[in-house]
Order: structure tokens, then sequence, then C-alpha cells
């Protein structure tokens, strides 16, 4: 039987930066997982905003999480020679005196003041877009291609023989006192960081999920952009003449497959931001493991302290994975305790 320090259940960004945190203090590990192209990591956009909402509002720990975010993946970067972040300002596309008023209002804010930029950058886009009152510039933010950092970080597991890419069969775990069993493995833990898999494991039943699905259009338009556009959806270079456009928001759905309520949506919402002709190339959708207060889920199991858990990134997961990872492997390695309102040790089974 192989023995390793923790075996991780999933290989989206929560368990890629996991994995990355756990091997970079030493530990040895193994990761099981069958690759879904629908997954919520491999559908989302990557965009890091540190201004979120309607009410305008510094996103929770930016001050926090978006120097450490960009450290860690300046870090992966360097380690597996491929480009992951590029930093792009948001461009917000505003319609009325009154939306403008608000963001230079909270632009006077000391918490947003580093974040917002009151340049009208509209006019080098207005051979593309249509006419706006105004546009503000969010600065900081960036695009994260969270497709290269995960079949990057695959191919390393694989090159490792660190990767099962059967599905997960809760069935066949075993508990022990102070390790657990899977298959042909023994670890001192077992970390699950499945996404929405987890509302059906049983060790997980307790916890409040809420899934949310997003749909996404790839477009193809005679443009130049070299800012993210917003308003409604955003609207995200993705390569030559190929761009990102999405995304929709649904608590009610039947499955995780596209459908054409979401594509018209999204189609409608374009033709009101380009006033050039499009093409759509590709339709995605996916189903996000969200948690009503936006905070992730971290910890160890309150019965079987050899589980643990990383997920509930939502739709904020390219800025959220890369700390708390980081916090969790601290917990595993008995440095640090987590913060309460993302431990899990809050909800009772």
């Amino acid at each position: 039987m192989r023995k390793v320090d923790y075996i991780i259940v999933g290989q989206g960004i929560a368990g890629t930066f996991l994995s990355w945190f756990l091997l970079k203090s030493g530990k040895t590990i193994f990761v099981t997982d069958r690759k879904n192209d629908s997954s919520a990591s491999s559908v989302a956009a990557g965009i890091i905003h540190p201004v979120t909402g309607r009410r305008i509002v510094k996103t929770w720990m930016a001050d926090t999480l978006l120097p450490f975010a960009e450290s860690t993946y300046w870090e992966i970067e360097k380690r597996f020679d491929c480009s992951l972040f590029h930093p792009f300002p948001i461009m917000e596309l505003l319609s009325t005196a009154k939306e403008y008023n608000d963001w230079m209002a909270r632009s006077a804010d000391s918490e947003l003041a580093s974040y917002i930029e009151n340049i009208d950058n509209g006019a080098n886009y207005a051979a593309y877009l249509q006419p706006f009152f105004k546009t503000i510039t969010v600065k900081k933010s960036s695009w994260i291609n969270i497709g290269l950092l995960l079949s990057t970080f695959r191919t390393y597991l694989e090159s490792e023989k660190n990767l099962d890419e059967e599905k997960f069969d809760t069935s066949l775990l075993k508990l022990a006192d102070d390790h657990v069993e899977y298959k042909n493995l023994m670890g001192s833990k077992i970390i699950f960081c499945e996404g929405t898999e987890a509302m059906h494991n049983p060790y997980w039943k307790h916890l409040p999920f809420i899934p949310a699905k997003g749909e996404v259009l790839t477009i193809k338009a005679n443009m130049t952009l070299e800012h993210i556009l917003n308003r409604k959806i955003y609207i995200l270079p993705a390569g030559k003449d190929l761009f990102k456009a999405g995304s929709t928001y649904t608590w009610n759905f039947e499955n995780e497959f596209p459908t054409n309520e979401a594509k018209e949506f999204l189609t409608a919402q374009l033709r009101s931001i380009l006033k050039i002709p499009f093409e759509i190339v590709d339709h995605q959708a996916a189903i996000r493991p969200t948690v009503k207060n936006r905070r992730p889920f971290l910890g160890l199991h309150p019965v079987y302290s050899q589980i643990g858990i990383l997920n509930g990134l939502g739709t904020k997961g390219c800025l959220l994975a890369p700390y708390f990872a980081s916090r969790l492997a601290d917990l595993l390695s008995g440095e640090n305790d987590l913060p309460a309102e993302v431990d899990i040790a809050q909800y009772k089974t």
C-alpha cells in the first residue's frame, strides 16, 4: 500500500492550490480527480475584481487577498514556465448620471480610493461600443488563465504519478483512528476539494451549500480591448478576436447543460454593449458551489478529524483559493488556526 501525507479529492482550483502549498511545505500528496471540462473551475472566466456588488464596495479581504494571489500566481508561473496572471483594468460602463455619481461618491471613500480611477476610456472604444454616459476604471483587477493553470498542474501530477483519474468512490474510503485508506493508498488525512460533488458526499451533508448555475459565451469579434468591459455581464479578451462573455447566475435549474434562455439573455446584453457584429463560437455552463454568506468552507470534519474540506469558493475562486488553500495547508501542518468566519466548526452536523 502506498503511503502519502494527504489524499486530495478534486483538482479544480481548490485542489490545485492546496496541493501546491502542501508540496511547498514538503508534504507528499496524491490527487484523485475525474477530469470534467464543464466543472466550475474549468468554465470560470478567472476575473479578479476588487470592487463588488451594486453597492460598490471593496471585495471582502481585498487588501490581503489581492497581493497574496498575485505573488502566488507569479510563483507558479516561474515554477512551470507558463503565463497565468494578466493584469487587466476593468472598465465599468455607466448609462446614467446617477450611476456615475454613485461611483464618484464611493471613490472618495479611503477604502476604495486606490481601486477606482475617474478616467473615461469610452472614447477609445467608440468604434466598438454603443454610446454610454461615462466609464470608470477599476484598478488592481486581472484575468487568470485558469484553464492553463489546471492543465499545467495536472500534467505535473501525472508526471510524478500522483494522480488517479477515476471518479472518487466514497464507499471505498476507510477511516482508522489516525489515518485513512482509499484503494491502495494510505494517508494521514483526506481533503475534499470536489466542488459541487461535495453536496452528494455523506460527510458534508450538514454544510449549507447553495448551488448556482452560470453560463458563458465565447464570441468572435473584430475588436481590440485593453480592458475587461463590465455592464451586467463582462466581456473579456480571450485570444485573437475571441472574447468570453458572461455570466448568468441562476438558482433554479434542471441540469448542468447550457440553455437557450441564457444564450438569449447573454446575446441581448452583448448587443446592448457592442455595436459591431459578433459570432457565437461556444456556449458553456457549470454549477458553482456557492455559500449564502459568500465565505468558503475550510477545516476538518467535527467528528472525523481525518477528513477535511476546501470548498464553496463561488465566483471569486481565483482570488480566494490561493490564500485559503495556504491557510488550510498551515492548519494541516499544525501552524495556525482558521479564521472563524470560514471555519466549518461553526456548522453543526
